[in-house]
């Protein structure tokens, strides 16, 4: 679903309210990496936490009311905001979500590491959550399209009617607030069954001393070769991502010149394809283990984000007067589909493996900090990808005004607008196959990790008896 928000986000506040590119790629930027700082510190409390509701579920239930107000304040800005006050609203409430979000994401991907050690069980469950996001995503698109982003004489381009916004927002708050609850309440019974606090106390005396206990844990953890290469693979994948869907929208609306009705196909074409994907990719890494499925995955979606756009600037791909050019897209969105469906129930199964492996070296079971850390590095460098987004847009001088139509933008602009949409996408997804060639736990290392790490339990378990 945040995903979802993505797409709509810069564009809402560049094209609709009319924010200098550059203010709104910033306040994004600004609001990921406030983000990606905060998650060490709710990780790490989580790991260390103790109470009748476990470690994870306090934090879980605390972020439900606060990440439904959060979403409706970002698309709900007073309407006498503009410029740097809209700019403040957007950077504040863009951090109140982000911040409420990983009380909620953090705790909730931790519980997968700890629900089962089984390898073939941690993608079967890392499929089913992914699943339905994708699913819920999916929804919030047909939704969004078809009753509140459609086209009016006014706005022919739906997406560009600012009175739709507010309403779009109350209706996913107060469903996302229901989810949260319900996926919290869900998983609630297994809390007697989840690994127990770290003996290790953590000093939270003053910021400084955490950061420093934090640093040296991320030291101790980038020792981990196969964290070190996940680590340095989400740092280039979320540049690429954040720089994709900040400008998905622009590109749909401007670079393809296509109409809100068809726009909504390519949004279904993707999150359909996901979606009947996912329960496939088990059986891919069942097959080709989670390394090879994940470079199969890395090349479905880099050809499939980029080629559309290099061919169309090279002149090989139909014209937006052309009635091949829906299909053409329809097959790239679909084919992206599948691509990431199997790159986020892959990253997803490897991200379960990483804490054994690590609990191997160190003896300690930090599934919080391991995820915050990939946290950290996702999301300020989506952040980055956002304000690459915005900084691209001002530097090609995009225009922003009341109902800007395709046809009026420069075709020198369209062009400098797909260069960055297209090559350089490419040149940061050839950057993560190279990290992700590091990594280095196969489906037997971690089966021969897991037999020492559960001799290791029942020996300190007989110590203690």
């Amino acid at each position: 679903m945040t995903n979802s928000i993505e797409f709509f986000l810069l564009f809402y506040y560049v094209q609709v309210l009319y924010l200098d590119p550059i203010l709104a790629g910033t306040a994004l930027l600004l609001s990921l990496v406030f983000d990606g700082i905060s998650d060490p510190i709710v990780g790490a409390f989580s790991d260390k936490y103790h109470s009748k509701l476990g470690r994870r579920h306090p934090f879980m239930y605390a972020s439900a009311i606060p990440f439904g107000l959060a979403f409706y304040f970002l698309f709900s800005p007073p309407e006498s905001y503009f410029g740097i006050s809209l700019f403040l609203w957007l950077t504040f409430t863009a951090i109140s979500l982000r911040l409420s979000l990983t009380f909620f994401l953090l705790p909730y991907y931790a519980l997968g590491a700890e629900l089962t050690e089984n390898h073939t069980d941690r993608t079967s469950l890392v499929a089913i959550r992914s699943l339905f996001a994708f699913i819920a995503a999916m929804i919030l698109s047909i939704v969004a399209f078809t009753f509140y982003f459609k086209a009016t004489d006014t706005y022919p381009q739906g997406q560009l009617n600012p009175e739709a916004y507010p309403a779009f927002a109350l209706t996913f708050a107060v469903v996302s607030v229901i989810v949260i609850l319900i996926a919290t309440r869900g998983t609630q019974s297994q809390i007697p069954f989840l690994h127990t606090n770290n003996k290790e106390t953590m000093i939270t005396d003053s910021f400084y001393h955490f950061y420093r206990y934090f640093f040296r844990e991320l030291g101790a953890i980038l020792k981990n070769r196969a964290f070190l290469s996940i680590f340095l693979v989400s740092i280039t994948f979320f540049i690429l991502s954040g720089l994709q869907r900040a400008l998905v929208l622009h590109m749909n609306t401007y670079f393809w010149a296509l109409e809100t009705s068809k726009i909504q196909y390519l949004f279904y074409a993707f999150f359909a394809s996901t979606v009947i994907g996912i329960p496939f990719v088990k059986y891919i890494i069942n097959w080709l283990d989670k390394k090879r499925t994940m470079y199969v995955g890395l090349s479905i979606i880099l050809m499939s984000f980029v080629l559309p756009t290099i061919l169309r600037l090279i002149g090989a791909f139909p014209d937006n007067e052309s009635s091949l050019l829906l299909p053409a897209l329809i097959f790239s969105q679909i084919t992206t589909g599948v691509g990431m469906a199997i790159m986020v129930v892959g990253m997803g199964s490897i991200m379960q493996d990483i804490p054994d492996n690590q609990e191997l070296q160190t003896g300690k079971r930090q599934e919080g900090l391991i995820f915050s850390f990939i946290g950290l590095a996702s999301k300020t460098t989506s952040g980055v990808g956002h304000f690459l987004a915005g900084l691209t847009l001002s530097l090609i001088s995009f225009p922003t005004g009341e109902n800007i139509k395709p046809g009026d933008i420069p075709d020198d602009v369209i062009f400098n607008l797909g260069l960055v949409y297209g090559p350089s996408v490419l040149i940061f997804g050839l950057v993560c196959f190279y990290f992700f060639s590091y990594y280095n736990i196969t489906r037997e290392s971690h089966e021969e990790t897991l037999k020492t790490l559960n001799l290791r339990r029942l020996d300190a378990k007989n110590k203690i008896t």
